[in-house]
């Protein structure tokens, strides 16, 4: 193990700092040019990116002196070097997969830093890359208005940067890095398989074939849960544990108030009192992200319910927020429109005898249509038109006034159809889509299971410029009305 060391300040600046134990000395024959890429004699693909920015040439020294063996997961660190803001700005748009910058918050101006930091997160849209902001004078940019006002994810003075607290930050910041990372891959998947799946169940007219996509479905979240179940079970008692030991360690602190030069160098070294305050903080974080997942699992798994041969009760509620966090990539803005916004008018309604994997099936037609058509009319409009007329996709649910039937009504605010489509908009394989975009089966399949499984009905009203309506009637059921959602 390395051991804590201090960091010793230049006589020209406060910026610039050694590790006092180091053994090998800076040469000043050492050239460093700028956008420099540097790898510790590995593929640059097993090494992870680091960044060192900052206009100080002795800083990158003395920073690749303290990292020069470190590995993280028997991967080494491949270096990065830029020595303004400038520079910084061009290796990030090159090296993306950057896991983490060390920047330097003045360099050629007073906060060339945090204009990086903007640059990042808001032109690039790189939220992955952690970015721990470094600098010798904080009173040019003071520590809580930059936490506040910026994306970053640590801020140190170079003058509280020992070897340890420098190793301890690159290890928080390769395991931030890598499991946004493994969240990201895994979240593509997911996403992929989901449009795989959407796209699937377009052909899926038979029961068999419709219950294959919600088995499938189900084992993706049943795969996420399992790892998340064990994640969350085990926080409590963490967190019990670690309660304990802070207490212990209170115990000894007050009975042995003087424990020695070496203890209380031990405990300025980890920073003990900032360690029992920050690491419940991040005990409760971790169980909001894993409560997060298993919200999700669950939103799957309601989607993907199996039906059996005969109805159950089923809050369509949650069906319908199911089908929309699988659609919410759809509905996020991109570079060519904005966000879709979804208004939700839930009524006080009861549960459903229904059969919910194929209602699910419907409501994915019916709002994933919705998107299509939105789509479609954007490509006529600018990006300022539609800003002026935002995207909206409405949901209305409402019981009938004898409370034998639930009404369903999806609404978007498109260009609308003719009468000759809204005439053949139902009809087996028909559909207004360019080729490879639609089969003309999603909206058939849908009556299908309305009127056909359900007893209901599934209607349009449109009008050209006004917009779209599907809308479904949907008997209660025979038995009771169920619990009101």
């Amino acid at each position: 193990m390395l051991n804590d060391t201090h960091i010793s300040l230049s006589p020209r600046d406060d910026k610039f700092f050694v590790f006092e134990d180091d053994q090998e000395q800076i040469s000043d024959k050492t050239q460093l040019t700028p956008l420099e890429v540097e790898s510790q004699g590995q593929e640059t693909f097993e090494a992870w990116k680091m960044m060192i920015v900052d206009d100080d040439v002795q800083v990158h020294q003395a920073t690749k002196l303290a990292l020069r063996s470190f590995t993280f997961e028997g991967r080494p660190l491949n270096f990065l070097s830029a020595f303004s803001g400038t520079e910084a700005k061009k290796l990030i748009a090159v090296h993306p997969d950057t896991a983490f910058i060390l920047l330097d918050v003045v360099m050629e101006t007073n906060d060339a830093g945090l204009i990086v930091v903007k640059y990042i997160r808001e032109e690039l849209k790189n939220q992955i890359v952690r970015v721990i902001l470094r600098t010798g004078q904080p009173g040019d940019a003071p520590e809580e208005s930059v936490i506040l006002n910026y994306d970053i994810n640590d801020y140190k003075l170079k003058v509280e940067l020992t070897r340890q607290k420098l190793i301890t930050s690159v290890i928080a910041a390769l395991r931030s890095y890598r499991d946004l990372i493994t969240i990201e891959k895994q979240t593509a998947q997911l996403t992929q398989a989901l449009h795989d799946l959407q796209q699937t169940q377009y052909s899926l007219v038979q029961k068999e074939k419709m219950s294959a996509l919600g088995n499938l479905v189900t084992a993706i979240a049943h795969e996420i849960n399992n790892p998340i179940n064990f994640i969350a079970g085990n926080l409590k008692p963490a967190q019990e544990y670690i309660h304990d030991l802070f207490g212990l360690i209170d115990l000894y602190r007050q009975t042995f108030p003087e424990p020695g030069a070496e203890i209380e160098k031990a405990i300025a070294t980890i920073d003990l009192d900032y360690l029992q305050e920050d690491l419940p903080k991040l005990i409760c974080s971790l169980k909001e992200g894993s409560d997060r997942i298993r919200g999700i699992s669950a939103s799957l798994r309601t989607f993907s319910r199996g039906d059996s041969d005969r109805k159950v009760l089923f809050n369509i509620h949650e069906g319908i927020e199911s089908t929309l966090l699988i659609l919410k990539h759809r509905l996020k803005a991109n570079d060519h429109y904005p966000v879709i916004d979804v208004v939700k008018d839930y009524g006080q309604i009861p549960q459903l005898e229904c059969f919910p994997g194929q209602l699910n099936q419907v409501f994915m037609n019916l709002i994933a249509n919705a998107i299509d058509a939105l789509e479609e009319s954007n490509k006529v409009r600018s990006f300022q038109q539609i800003q002026n007329n935002p995207n909206r996709i409405t949901i209305q649910t409402t019981l009938s006034e004898d409370q034998r039937h639930v009404l369903i009504r999806i609404q978007d605010n498109g260009e609308g159809m003719s009468e000759n489509v809204k005439q053949k908009l139902f009809s087996y394989l028909f559909t207004t889509k360019a080729v490879g975009k639609g089969t003309g089966l999603g909206l058939s399949i849908s009556r299908q299971i309305v009127e056909e499984k359900h007893g209901g009905q599934l209607t349009v009203t449109s009008e050209l410029g006004k917009g779209t309506e599907l809308a479904i009637v949907i008997p209660v059921g025979s038995g009771e009305l169920g619990v009101r959602s």
